[in-house]
């Protein structure tokens, strides 16, 4: 039995989520609040606050996302692996030391603050 055709749910938020489209979210409804101890649900599409739900992106939702990228995300450009922030956005993946959890693919460049074009990929911790 088919529950969906698209890898896109509804999730009710713990917080508002008004403008938070981009940002990642756990499965509990509130936004990723560590770059490494879990690992994301998926990605807000569109946001709600406490009364509404989220539209939430699946990483195998088969097109394509804005997300999120940090204060300081580095310097992305398209075909970047993004890597989470403490605060449910992205950066450039730095390639190696600290643990990180890959989350997406850059689709095109983008600066801080920026809503850019991605893909998401199974999330998966990185040492």
């Amino acid at each position: 039995m088919i529950a969906r055709s698209s890898a896109i749910i509804p999730l009710t938020p713990l917080a508002d989520h008004t403008n938070k489209e981009g940002y990642f979210i756990l499965a509990t409804g509130a936004l990723v609040s560590s770059a490494t101890a879990t690992l994301p649900l998926g990605c807000i599409s569109e946001g709600f606050d406490i009364y509404g739900k989220d539209s939430v992106a699946l990483p195998n939702f088969g097109g394509t996302v804005k997300v999120k990228l940090g204060a300081t995300p580095g310097a992305v450009i398209a075909g970047s692996s993004l890597v989470l922030q403490a605060d449910g956005t992205t950066k450039l993946d730095p390639g190696t030391g600290t643990a990180r959890i890959r989350v997406a693919r850059a689709l095109e460049a983008g600066v801080a603050q920026e809503l850019i074009e991605a893909y998401l990929v199974d999330p998966a911790i990185l040492a």
